[in-house]
């Protein structure tokens, strides 16, 4: 298909483009005015109980306290967890993530650290939710040692790493506006195309039927009328 028989199509279908026009330019508004959005985040440092033979909790680090770490974000990920931390006024979307600190020759999650964020339209609604996380983590994880009967002396706890912390997310308008432009301009042009070729087909159908039906060579048997 040459760039005129493409431009005849358009033309012959002028009304899918209007109509796509119209639906683009209702779908560009919302991507355009959407709302602010701000991710809270922190970090959580997992470290093993001090003792004398590691008085500094950062040099007893071990794979296994990060991996403890791990199984308790992936219990607070899940859909229940979700409706219950919403119960809590956890406004947004969250995340607990382990952060792997390891290194390209032992790619080990060395330290227990572990990341937590949360996307919402209001800034203060983010931190106060985030807070809530916090503390649902540091309390999933007493209760993980309770049910095992750890010793107070023996437990795994928790320290702030990276203080909580909120930024805007950046949001591009003139991009949205682009974005949704290019994805109408091209959903439009399939439409046509389709519709086009649609019709096309049927309307060689009925030409093709109503010329076998005019056909002199007709096999059909003719029907006598009743005298």
């Amino acid at each position: 298909m040459y760039l005129s028989d493409m431009a005849g199509v358009l033309e012959r279908r002028w009304y899918v483009i209007l109509a796509g026009a119209l639906l683009t330019a209702a779908a560009a508004n919302p991507a355009v005015h959407t709302q602010d959005r701000y991710l809270a985040s922190e970090v959580l440092m997992i470290q093993p109980p001090v003792s004398e033979y590691a008085p500094n909790p950062v040099t007893g680090l071990y794979p296994s306290i990060a991996v403890t770490a791990a199984a308790v974000a992936n219990r607070l990920n899940t859909a229940d967890a979700q409706e219950m931390f919403k119960g809590k006024g956890v406004t947004g979307t969250y995340k607990f993530e382990p952060r792997n600190t390891g290194t390209r020759q032992e790619p080990r999650y060395v330290i227990g650290s572990m990341s937590i964020t949360n996307i919402s339209t209001d800034e203060q609604a983010g931190l106060r939710s985030l807070a809530i996380l916090r503390t649902t983590y540091e309390q999933e994880l007493k209760e993980m040692q309770d049910e095992y009967n750890v010793k107070k002396g023996l437990r795994i706890t928790v320290a702030l790493l990276v203080p909580p912390s909120s930024t805007l997310l950046t949001h591009s308008p003139l991009r949205s506006l682009i974005g949704v432009g290019l994805l109408g301009a091209v959903g439009t042009c399939a439409v046509a195309f389709w519709t086009d070729a649609l019709l096309g087909r049927r309307r060689r159908r009925a030409k093709n039927a109503a010329a076998t039906a005019d056909s002199p060579h007709r096999t059909d048997q003719l029907v006598r009328s009743a005298p």
